[in-house]
């Protein structure tokens, strides 16, 4: 009752697009009507449409309300609320009251060209003009247009979310590309589909952010000298937000909470770094659209995951060795198929008779979490179908069932109520696993990229509305208790950070290739807004899985399990290859829905690989997991990136923000990682931003004074990582 209670107090801060109150398009001399809304510090969110739309398009606002209506919801579900700052009254900007001011940001909007004028402190920024044409996809619709252009020619655009490395479908395929941090240049689908995590929102070196705040199909190019074209091909009216950083004179100092200081946990770094100039506007992009919970201790230690633990009998045997071996781990993942049927929620009692016992298990002999993996389709036969069928819980098909509408609250609270709660929760299980949240399966071709036709309206229009409703099922609850949200997913949007969610990358590659591309996926992410990342450490699998004791796997974890010690989150998983590896022993009456996989635990590849991995396991409880506790505080406190390019820090370093650097970046303030990412490399190239001496973690007898390039020692048990002092 109680997370009911907090749900219906947030259903109007999560807020997007269109308000009842507008709803109704008034006639006008001017061709557009825009209005402007103070958000936050510094912040605008500004909302435009034609002044004399298309009666098709009339009916598919009237449509929208009366569906808002039905959900008992007053606006549509977002990205932006309302629980971290001011939001102001909506006024109108016309020909004769064009102007708007929120702190340092001003705007001026011009009727004669349709054009918006952004500055911060009078200093002009950037213009953007808006326009409107008949959809292509949907004829009830408009296709929206945004176009941005700087007053700097030598801008440079960061964040969009993660993806672009791959092509389309099921596994990776062909060239895995290294994606440039510098977005200039670079055009990405909005849509979100397997792989592609792509959240609307761009950081300006200018010091400014954009959320193109649309839940629909739609694209953005980023101009080579900065600027940007967005589109949403079915939309009712442009909604955006901009945020800019303060006036110098304004601007105030946020030392942060480090080890040393009073409150933070103990740590091995003593001084406040300075703050970055980039902080204040990804502070207030938090205070917009939710700030992240810091992770709970154990989720900052190692993850053991593999596919997939078949049963109960065969996850505690996984515990009991690394309890043996005294390998701190942290959480311990049940993969999917643990239910007879996708859709059940419910475990498969034949080989998980107790979900209490299980998790109090693994709690006492490793004092970790146990998290179950769960899909969003329903099969026919599932336990759970007729009861959310006939609920009206169930939408458009996918993977050979149909998915959950988690845009709708009251199908939330019947699975949670009834199904997710009483077998999982209070069972012990309070972290989660949310697969397949991308839109894959959901036809259209190939894999499936459709997306959710939900009860908000056609994908077409809303689609990457779904993920986040998802994502608050299965944290609300779990916050409401009293117990930080742990929600690891294939997909979020803007605004998801705020319901515990860990973003990873998907089923990729178990190769060299594939590590190099991913990298800089950490720090797209970071930099649009999702702190908490991770990769499948080792690869997935996914058409490519060596053996586990040829010297390519060999070498490829441990380089993987060293990127993954200096990663937001540290998890190992994947399909391994079952060629001269060890078998679980079957568990009697336990007949899967699916085999497992061969073995992925430390212990896997051989002793010697053992003990590197071993090293890195402890390493990260040792002497990182204090420091990442207290960059997840301070990420609560104050938004901001986990994994950083250098010019984060490092703004006055002009080779800070080269883009021949997006093979290295900064855990939080202090610790610049350079992974080695080529086979058979024992030594690599790595910059040291100037401004900085740089002590390196793992032999504190070497320091590097910063601005320099040096080619650096990296055998196979090494990876370049520096403190800086």
């Amino acid at each position: 009752a109680s997370w009911m209670a907090a749900e219906r107090r947030l259903l109007l801060p999560a807020a997007m697009l269109l308000l009842p109150d507008v709803l109704a398009f008034s006639p006008s001399s001017d061709t557009m009507i825009v209005t402007a809304q103070a958000w936050c510090a510094n912040s605008v969110r500004l909302r435009i449409r034609p002044a004399a739309p298309s009666q098709a398009t009339r009916a598919a606002a009237a449509d929208l309300a009366m569906r808002l209506k039905v959900l008992g919801l007053s606006e549509l579900p977002g990205a932006l609320v309302t629980d971290h700052c001011v939001v102001g009254r909506e006024m109108v900007l016309s020909s004769t009251s064009p102007s708007f001011t929120d702190g340092s940001l001003g705007v001026e909007w011009r009727p004669s060209d349709s054009t918006l004028a952004f500055s911060r402190a009078d200093q002009p920024l950037f213009s953007a003009t808006p326009s409107f044409a008949p959809s292509r996809v949907n004829g009830s619709y408009l296709s929206a247009s945004l176009t941005t252009r700087p007053a700097d020619q030598s801008e440079r655009i960061f964040g969009l979310g993660q993806g672009n490395w791959t092509g389309e479908g099921g596994c990776p395929s062909g060239e895995q590309r290294v994606v440039p941090i510098i977005r200039n240049g670079q055009s990405v689908n909005l849509q979100q589909r397997k792989f592609h995590v792509s959240i609307p929102f761009a950081y300006s070196s200018r010091g400014y952010g954009l959320l193109f705040h649309m839940g629909g199909y739609g694209s953005v190019t980023v101009g080579q000298q900065g600027g940007t074209a967005w589109t949403a091909d079915a939309a009712l009216e442009i909604d955006l937000w901009v945020s800019v950083s303060p006036a110098a004179s304004s601007a105030p100092a946020s030392p942060g909470i480090w080890p040393g200081a009073a409150g933070a946990p103990a740590g091995i770094i003593g001084s406040a770094p300075p703050p970055s100039p980039h902080a204040s506007v990804y502070r207030q992009y938090a205070d917009a659209t939710g700030h992240a919970p810091a992770p709970r201790p154990n989720a900052l230690l190692f993850w053991q995951s593999r596919n997939r633990y078949v049963s109960s009998a065969v996850a505690l045997s996984v515990a009991q060795r690394y309890s043996a071996l005294q390998l701190p781990v942290g959480v311990l993942v049940i993969d999917y198929k643990n239910q007879k049927a996708d859709g059940d929620f419910a475990p498969d009692v034949d080989c998980y008779p107790s979900v209490a016992a299980l998790a109090s298990g693994v709690q006492v002999l490793l004092n970790a979490s146990t998290v179950f993996s769960f899909w969003p389709e329903v099969k026919n036969g599932a336990q759970a179908h007729r009861v959310l069928d006939a609920a009206g819980c169930l939408i458009n098909s996918a993977l050979g069932g149909r998915v959950v509408d988690a845009t709708a609250p009251r199908c939330r609270r019947l699975i949670w109520d009834t199904m997710v709660g009483p077998r999982y929760f209070e069972q012990g299980v309070d972290a989660f696993w949310l697969d397949e949240t991308d839109g894959e399966g959901t036809g259209g071709g190939g894999d499936g990229d459709h997306g959710y036709d939900t009860a908000l309206g056609p994908a077409a229009a809303f689609s990457n509305l779904w993920v986040n409703q998802w994502l608050r099922l299965f944290s609300e609850p779990v916050r409401a208790a009293g117990v930080s949200p742990l929600v690891l997913t294939r997909g979020v949007w803007a605004g998801g950070a705020r319901y515990g969610a860990v973003l990873w990358s998907s089923d990729i590659w178990s190769s060299f290739e594939q590590l190099r591309s991913q990298v800089v996926q950490g720090v797209h992410a970071s930099l649009s807004g999702i702190p908490w990342w991770t990769t499948d450490v080792g690869g997935y699998g996914c058409g490519i899985a060596p053996p586990l004791h040829s010297p390519i796997m060999r070498e490829l974890i441990v380089r993987w399990f060293q990127f993954g010690l200096f990663s937001p989150i540290f998890r190992t998983h994947g399909c391994r290859s079952r060629e001269g590896a060890t078998t679980d022993p079957p568990t009697p009456g336990c007949v899967p829905a699916q085999p497992s996989c061969g073995p992925n635990e430390a212990w896997s590849y051989g002793a010697d690989t053992l003990a590197t991995l071993s090293r890195y396991i402890r390493f990260r409880a040792s002497h990182l997991q204090p420091y990442l506790a207290a960059l997840a505080l301070n990420i609560s406190r104050d938004g901001g990136p986990s994994m950083r390019p250098l010019w984060w820090e490092f703004g006055d370093d002009p080779l800070a923000i080269s883009a021949e650097l997006d093979d290295q970046y900064l855990l939080g303030p202090s610790l610049l990682v350079a992974p080695v990412v080529t086979q058979g490399a024992t030594s690599r190239s790595v910059y040291f931003p100037a401004g900085a001496t740089w002590r390196n973690v793992f032999d504190p007898t070497e320091t590097v004074r910063g601005g320099v390039r040096r080619a650096v020692s990296a055998p196979l048990t090494a990876i370049p990582a520096y403190w800086r002092e």
